[in-house]
């Protein structure tokens, strides 16, 4: 069975004091959908149609990735994301981001006795006390879901 599924995700990019522009990508089951750029203090709502080929509990993977920053006062956030016309508001804390950490700032931080979160948000709880939305560093932000998109959401209201 064949179904198709629309996801809407709002990014956006902090107003900073400089004109630079942040990059990003859009991922459906590590299959690449959209790119996008933002330019300093803008927002965008950037839909995306997807097939799912099986719809008997199989999991499946959103992801965001923020791809380029020039400047490391800049920022990708994610605001909201919709998934057929559902607002996922507090679900979206059940992802999970894993920033890549620029060196050699991050092998200074280890040697200091500071090793930076690997992964920030906890997918089981949703419950880490970090917002895996903020993407401050380059890196992927994960939301897994199973379909019957319904029967997640129940789940995980």
């Amino acid at each position: 069975m064949l179904e198709k599924l629309k996801a809407i995700v709002k990014v956006k990019c902090p107003e900073a004091d400089n004109k630079d522009e942040t990059r990003g990508a859009i991922f459906i089951d590590a299959e690449e959908k959209v790119k996008f750029t933002l330019e300093n203090g803008e927002s965008k709502s950037i839909e995306v149609e997807f097939d799912v080929k099986d719809v008997r509990k199989v999991e499946h993977e959103l992801a965001v990735h923020h791809l380029y920053t020039p400047n490391p006062l800049s920022a990708l956030i994610i605001e909201t994301i919709i998934l057929d016309d559902i607002d996922l508001g507090v679900i979206l804390y059940k992802g999970e981001y894993k920033p890549v950490y620029p060196e050699p700032w991050y092998s200074d931080e280890v040697d200091a006795g500071r090793p930076p979160k690997e992964i920030i948000g906890d997918p089981e709880s949703g419950k880490d006390g970090n917002a895996p939305l903020f993407m401050g560093w380059e890196g992927v932000y994960t939301l897994k879901f199973t379909t019957p998109l319904y029967e997640w959401l129940l789940e995980h209201l």
